[in-house]
């Protein structure tokens, strides 16, 4: 930071200091110049012009305002490699010098410094405003090799830069305000007046189209009635959908707590049902217990019976004896001999019972074998007789229903396609009308015709039919698929001739691509192929996958989205779980791109045949008619198994009866074996036969056996009322059986009916929910449409259009049919014309109406810009005639001081508002004889030129400016003697008068004799290899020395 203040006398932005190192000629030089006129002379080359060149470049000034070399690293001194310039200048008074450092190298690279701190160069030239220092204007600096330019000048630029050096403060921004402004006049005018020439041109033209407008435009309106009476009545069909909607909703709700209902109800019947069977279970494994004590009591009833028959054969027998001893004893020889031969014969046919028979007791055993085989064969047959009667209240009761339920859900489930072509004839008209023809007129065609694909195609899982949807476009989803081409083409015809527009078709035949294994890409995420996912013909197929390659997009998962930038390069299209990529690679460059999108929901395959479920349905069916088949089955085996044991049962019996009847004849025999014994004992013993005693024994054998007999029949009474209690037991188990059964059957049927009363009410609401979807489908179509034509809003919500007409319009649905039909028949009257016409007329309406405004807003843009040019003209042409006059009347005072004559005036080259055609001309004579004659480049000589330049220099200098400093460069040369003399002497007196700006002229010598003053400063440049220091040099000694040498 500088020590120097301004001590109040020096005006701020002179120049206290100059030291430059390494630039051109000097290594390292500083120059203090005086306050006024510096005269720096010295021989040519010595660096004068250096210190010009220092000063314009060390102040922000480029090279090419010097005028020599153009390049900055050319100012740098041979072999060196950085130059420096230090300018010192004065400030305000009683503030320190600024000092303004510039540094750059060869390679042109530069660093400002302001009081030695790093700044950029746009700091460096605000502080150099800031001090009215102006180094590229020539009027302020003109260095040695730019003299000859100021002759050359046009008239324009003298002006500008003599406003910058001593014009009015704003005087150069308020001249380009000036020329800015009348530019801006003048192409406004010529704007307006092309702009009103096209407007009068299109008025006279929609003039002419105005009457077939009207009609047009009366057409247009009727159309818009029409468009909103086709909006209201789509509107009325949507509140009519949207009350279905609602009533549909209240339907299925309804019906759904009926369900709910009979799914309660239907539980206790199934656990009633239950139970009823586990009691039925239980009371017939009692009756089977039951059965097998009867029969034993059976058993102990036939033993009593046989022996009560034995008791009374007994009887018979005591008194048969007791009257064949009677006999005998009146016949005994002749009795005894035939009685000897009965118990022969007898013992005989004993022997020969055996021989056939067998052993009595062996019988017995036989006997009971049989009926405790008949015991167990007739518990089997009920058990078997069970079974089947649950197998078959199974097959009728639960597994037949089940099918017919399963059965109805696949039908349901496979009626997709149906629900497809309604989605195809509510979008796709055409196509769908094309179908129903196909379906009547297929023996038309040589080879298979496929209908449109969306309704071939199905999933292996509905989720994927968003994928496909989302590589195969619509148009090719309705297409039909044809194996020939002739086929193909007379199909188009025909459907072209009905007036089906809207009908696309492909040709396709053959196998389609199979895929790759995918496993291979498991690791990615990947899970199938996309043509895996599909069921469809192989023609279709094959077009898809030839077309769109199906077979080589994978589908996949999170994994495979987080993992997308690992997925090979020749997969080029793939899906994870929501986004579809697609990679492309550049043939030219070879640069791979991507893009993502995110894959929205299916619209025409939406309803796609869920064939998981489907199979998962037949898997069930399958099985119960598995179950049916194996329990009928069971009822065949278990027919023939009770064909097999009632067999038995008959054979058992039929051994019962047998060996009962062989026991009875045994029995018998013995029976008369033992009385025929006791027959000959008696009468081998009857020889001492008491007649009484007889009879008193015959009494006493009777009667024990009649107590026997009494006993028996005691005995007989117990079993049989126990026999009797089981008898009720079975009866009663019975009873409850029957009853059970009944209860079976009434809550089995009950079970039916409300599963049946349950189906009809899930099929109604199934139905139902169908409706419900439709309706919701449909309205939300309707909604959809209503958008569509009314700019995406609905009458019921705000800035609806037309919404006026819409509800001035009828709400019945008749009357609006009726109203369309008027309007339809009042526009058919009217020309359609042509829409260009229309459109024509509106846009140069439009530009009509724009221009209009545009010109109305330009005229009073017109009336502003011409008062803001008056106000700044006010303000600047009489302070710029009254300056031009100040320089003409000192530029005239110094020519005549010359003996010449010289005149600077204002000239105007256009109208007075022609501000970029202002300009000084400078008139200059040097001879009596000739006339005034405009300052030019080839006009005078080179010496009359640099002094009409120095004199115009002088001028400007000899009134007050703002400007700091003057610098010129050598503009004496050329001059003769005694202008040259006149014009230092006019210089020395203007600039050391009054407070005159500091002043730098350059000269290569001075004139002798020169009036100087202590103003004036002189600095010699003496340049060479042997030239001492400055600081070195003795001044006096060199005074003394000139003065010694001075001629007297």
């Amino acid at each position: 930071m500088s020590e120097v203040i301004n001590p109040g006398d020096i005006r701020a932005g002179c120049i206290y200091r100059i030291s430059l190192r390494n630039f051109v000629t000097f290594r390292k030089v500083t120059l203090f110049p005086g306050k006024s006129l510096n005269l720096i002379i010295g021989p040519n080359g010595t660096g004068k012009s250096t210190l010009v060149a220092a000063i314009i470049l060390g102040l922000g000034g480029s090279p090419k305002a010097i005028g020599r070399e153009k390049r900055l690293e050319q100012f740098v001194k041979t072999g060196t490699s950085e130059a420096k310039i230090d300018i010192e200048l004065y400030q305000k008074p009683q503030q320190r010098n600024v000092i303004i450092t510039m540094t750059f190298n060869k390679k042109s690279s530069i660093t400002w410094y302001i009081d030695n701190k790093t700044v950029d160069k746009k700091r460096v030239l605000e502080l150099i405003e800031n001090l009215h220092i102006q180094v590229e204007n020539l009027c302020q600096f003109l260095p040695q090799d730019k003299v000859h330019e100021f002759s050359a000048k046009q008239p324009p630029e003298r002006l500008r830069d003599t406003l910058a050096t001593v014009g009015a403060p704003g005087s150069v921004e308020q001249l380009k305000d000036l020329k800015a402004l009348r530019a801006e006049q003048k192409e406004l005018g010529t704007w307006l007046h092309n702009n009103q020439k096209e407007l009068q041109e299109l008025e006279r033209r929609n003039n002419t189209l105005k009457k077939d407008i009207e009609v047009m435009k009366e057409r247009k309106k009727i159309e818009k009635e029409i468009e909103v009476c086709e909006a209201k009545k789509l509107w009325l069909e949507y509140l009519e959908l949207r009350d279905k909607v609602g009533e549909y909703d209240r339907d299925s709700k309804k019906q759904a707590r009926r369900k709910n209902n009979f799914e309660k109800i239907i539980e206790p019947l199934k656990n009633d049902l239950e139970n009823v069977k586990k009691e039925v279970n239980g009371l017939e494994q009692i009756k089977q217990a039951v059965n097998t004590e009867i029969l034993a009591i059976q058993e102990q009833i036939t033993e009593t019976f046989d022996s009560i028959k034995n008791q009374a054969g007994q009887l018979e027998l005591v008194k048969a004896a007791s009257q064949k001893r009677k006999e005998r004893y009146e016949n005994r020889k002749q009795e005894l001999i035939e009685e000897r031969s009965k118990l022969d014969k007898l013992n005989m046919d004993k022997v020969s019972l055996r021989e056939k028979l067998g052993d009595q007791n062996d019988l017995k055993e036989d006997l009971a074998k049989t009926q405790k085989q008949i015991g167990v064969t007739t518990a089997a047959l009920q058990q078997f007789k069970y079974q089947k009667l649950n197998l078959k209240h199974e097959i009728d009761h639960n597994i037949t229903p089940q099918i017919r339920q399963y059965q109805e859900r696949i039908r349901k489930l496979e009626d997709v396609n149906e629900e497809r072509l309604r989605i195809l004839e509510r979008s796709k008209p055409d196509t769908y009308k094309a179908v129903m023809w196909l379906r009547q007129h297929l023996n038309l065609f040589e080879e298979e015709v496929h209908e449109p694909m969306m309704l071939k195609i199905n999933f292996s899982d509905p989720k994927y039919a968003r994928y496909l949807e989302s590589t195969v476009p619509a148009r090719d989803l309705i297409a039909f698929t044809f194996e020939s081409t002739s086929d193909m083409n007379q199909f188009l015809k025909i459907v072209r001739s009905q007036d089906l527009r809207l009908v696309n078709a492909v040709q396709s035949k053959g196998l389609p691509e199979k895929s790759d294994d995918i496993r291979r890409l498991s690791y990615l995420g990947f899970q199938t192929y996309l043509v895996d996912t599909i069921t469809a013909p192989d023609a279709i197929l094959r077009f898809l996958c030839k077309q769109y390659k199906i077979h080589k997009i994978p589908i996949g998962n999170q994994h495979t989205y987080d993992n997308s930038d690992r997925v090979p390069p020749n997969i080029t299209k793939f899906f994870t779980e929501n986004h579809l990529f697609t990679i492309r690679v550049s043939s030219y460059s070879g640069i791979k791109s991507s893009s993502t999108r995110e894959i929205s929901s299916a619209n025409l395959l939406a309803n796609s045949l869920d064939a998981e479920q489907i199979n998962s349905l037949r898997n069930q069916l399958a099985e119960l008619q598995s179950t049916e088949s194996m329990n009928r089955l069971s009822i065949d085996e278990i027919n023939k198994k009770l064909d097999i044991l009632e067999n038995n049962l008959r054979e058992l019996n039929g051994t019962r009866e047998y060996i009962e009847s062989c026991i009875d004849k045994i029995t018998s025999n013995v029976r008369k074996i033992n009385l025929q014994i006791e027959k000959v004992n008696d009468l081998t013993n009857d020889c001492t036969f008491d007649l009484e005693d007889e009879i008193v024994m015959c009494k006493l054998k009777c009667k024990d056996c009649a107590l026997k007999q009494c006993r028996l029949h005691q005995e007989l009474c117990g079993i049989m009322k126990a026999m009797q209690k089981k008898i009720m037991k079975k009866e009663l188990c019975s009873v409850k059986l029957n009853i059970s059964r009944e209860a079976i059957l009434d809550r089995d049927a009950q079970l039916r009916e409300r599963l049946k009363e349950s189906r009809e009410i899930e099929e109604v609401l199934q139905r139902i929910q169908n409706l419900l979807d439709a309706a919701k489908s449909s309205a939300k179509q309707k909604q959809i449409e209503i958008k569509q034509c009314c700019k995406n809003k609905l009458p019921n919500e705000p800035e609806f259009p037309n919404k006026e007409m819409f509800d001035a319009l009828p709400s019945e649905q008749q009357a609006l049919d009726t109203l369309c039909c008027e309007l339809r028949t009042r526009m058919g009257l009217l020309d359609a014309g042509d829409e260009q016409v229309i459109k024509q007329y509106e846009e140069q309406e439009k530009q009509i109406n724009k221009l209009q405004t545009t010109l109305k807003n330009s005229s009073r843009n017109t009336k502003e810009l011409e008062n803001k040019l008056r106000r700044i003209k006010a303000q600047w042409l009489p302070s710029l005639e009254k300056l031009i006059q100040n320089i003409n009347a000192k530029f005239s005072e110094m020519f005549a001081n010359l003996n010449c004559a010289g005149e600077v005036k204002l000239v105007k080259d256009g109208s007075e508002d022609d501000f970029d055609k202002y300009g000084i001309d400078v008139l200059v004579k040097f001879r009596a004889e000739e006339q005034l004659s405009r300052l030019t480049n080839y006009e005078q000589s080179g010496g009359e030129r640099a002094l009409t330049t120095a004199v115009y220099l002088m001028a400007l200098q000899a009134l007050t400016s703002d400007v700091p400093f003057r610098c010129v460069d050598e503009i004496n040369q050329g001059m003769d003697a005694e202008n040259e003399r006149r014009m230092l002497e006019m210089l020395i007196e203007i600039t050391t008068s009054g407070k005159a700006s500091q002043y730098f002229l350059l000269t290569p010598k001075l004139l002798p004799n020169l009036r100087y003053n202590e103003k004036v400063t002189i600095h010699t440049v003496m340049n060479g290899k042997h030239i001492m220091d400055y600081k070195d040099w003795e001044y006096e000694k060199f005074l003394e020395n000139a003065r010694r040498y001075r001629p007297s």
